[in-house]
């Protein structure tokens, strides 16, 4: 039972470690996906405002450029700057929010919509037109964001305050001048020609990244329903362990008999069992058990049935045994389900009687394999009652036997006899019956043996579809 702790420890420790490990790495992964997707985002917003900007500002040049050829004074009589600059926001294909010519000192020469608080001082100006720099801000307004750029422009006899005349003479060019227009627009996107690019990216690095956070949380599901099950497993494994601690001792002498044993589970857990011990007077105790239906409720009402064997006194006499066997069943008809009955051979032997005394209640028969003198006989050994825990006013009896030295007795669950081949033949108790026949004379190891391989030979590659259990007794 301490090993059984410490590995169950052991077990724990690594499945809590493996636990923290991938849990760790899904945060790395959901975290790098969050990253990936704010990345992909703002690198989006950031090239798509970068271009409109650029489309904006392209706009505002053209803009300058035909606003200066019509400001250019002519040779006759033109319309009067407000005119010109009515004429400039209505021609242009994305309507400014207002346009502004000033003086390079920042006087006012004329203007055309609202213009909002002065932005570019007359430094700022003059340092950016020397070096031939842009300069332009973006600013909030009431639809939302616009681009504000002011540009230098050099015009011969600009028309914005008339030269004076005298009678008869007609206008001429003036001197070339500079001055300052500052045009704002909405800030929006002119060509979606020119965004699809980075929008296609924009979706496919978004797609990406979802289908990382989405396979992600799926392995998070996923690992969290595998934690899950390994924890079962674990305490499976733990119960197949205590289950097999609860058997008999391989080591354990029962002088004057000699037993071979195999238990094996179709499952973690059984709900068959075999228990061996030594009663008072001397007396061996062989119980096999076989509980309907396999895995966990097996094992629970296998747990029931071998605590109540090992603690009542049947062994003591038939009337005992016979009471015990009736209190048994009506514990099973009482506490469990009607589909979870047991089968059960219990018997005791007395070396000093040398009779075997046993009820049998449901289970498959065992074989009392003997040499009587013309050759060996095969006793079944079928009294005692009905299966336990379906009928709760059933009765059971002791039924007796003489044992004499050599013989030998079978106990075995129908995993064994009900074994199926490919070809869908059952294993059968007619086959045992002929192997005894020949090869009952033999120690109980190699008896268990002979029949393990005749069992396995006649599965072939089938898996056994139920638990195997196997008790072979002889007696000195």
């Amino acid at each position: 039972m301490r090993l059984t702790r410490r590995s169950s420890r052991t077990s724990r420790r690594d499945l809590a470690r493996t636990y923290r490990w991938v849990t760790a790495w899904l945060i790395a992964g959901a975290v790098l996906a969050l990253l990936l997707l704010a990345n992909s985002i703002r690198d989006y917003l950031f090239v798509s405002r970068l271009l409109t900007v650029q489309q904006v500002r392209q706009d505002l040049s053209q803009y300058v450029v035909a606003l200066e050829q019509k400001l250019r004074r002519p040779l006759t009589p033109g319309p009067a700057p407000l005119e010109l600059l009515a004429d400039a926001m209505d021609s242009a294909s994305g309507k400014p929010l207002w346009i502004e010519i000033r003086r390079p000192d920042g006087s006012v020469l004329a203007r055309r919509g609202s213009a909002g608080a002065r932005l570019f001082s007359s430094e700022e100006e003059s340092a950016h037109f020397r070096s031939r720099a842009a300069l332009y801000r973006i600013i909030p307004v009431s639809v939302g964001e616009a681009v504000v750029e002011v540009f230098p422009l050099y015009a011969s006899g600009l028309a914005v305050l008339p030269r004076p005349t005298t009678p008869g003479s007609g206008p001429s060019a003036g001197p070339r001048s500079l001055v300052v227009v500052e045009i704002a627009t909405p800030l929006v996107v002119r060509d979606a020609s020119v965004i699809w690019p980075i929008r296609r990216n924009l979706v496919i690095n978004c797609t990406g990244a979802l289908a990382l956070l989405a396979a992600v949380v799926a392995a998070g599901v996923g690992f969290r329903s595998y934690v899950r099950g390994k924890r079962l497993e674990l305490q499976l494994e733990i119960a197949r362990q205590v289950q097999s601690e609860l058997l008999p001792s391989r080591m354990e002498a029962w002088e004057p008999v000699r037993l071979a044993t195999v238990y094996r589970p179709a499952e973690q857990v059984s709900g068959d069992f075999y228990d061996v011990f030594r009663a008072s007077d001397g007396r061996i105790a062989i119980v096999m058990g076989d509980v309907s239906g396999k895995g966990v409720p097996a094992a629970l009402v296998m747990g029931v049935i071998h605590g109540a064997v090992r603690s009542s006194g049947w062994p003591e006499s038939a009337s005992a045994h016979e009471r015990e066997s009736g209190q048994l069943n009506l514990l099973l008809c009482e506490n469990a389900s009607g589909s979870r009955y047991a089968s059960m051979f219990w018997c005791y032997y007395e070396p000093r009687t040398r009779l075997l005394c046993y009820v049998n209640a449901g289970h498959w028969p065992p074989l009392l394999v003997g040499d009587r003198g013309h050759g060996p006989e095969i006793a079944r050994l079928d009294a005692g009652g009905p299966v336990l825990g379906i009928l709760p006013a059933a009765r059971y009896e002791q039924a007796r036997c003489e044992v004499r030295p050599g013989d030998v007795l079978v106990l075995y669950s129908d995993g064994l006899i009900e074994a199926t081949s490919p070809a869908g033949e059952e294993y059968g108790e007619s086959r045992l019956r002929e192997l005894l026949a020949t090869a009952g004379a033999g120690s109980p190891d190699d008896i268990r043996d002979a029949i393990l391989a005749s069992a396995s030979a006649f599965l072939g590659l089938a898996p056994p579809r139920d638990d195997v259990t196997l008790v072979v007794a002889k007696f000195a």
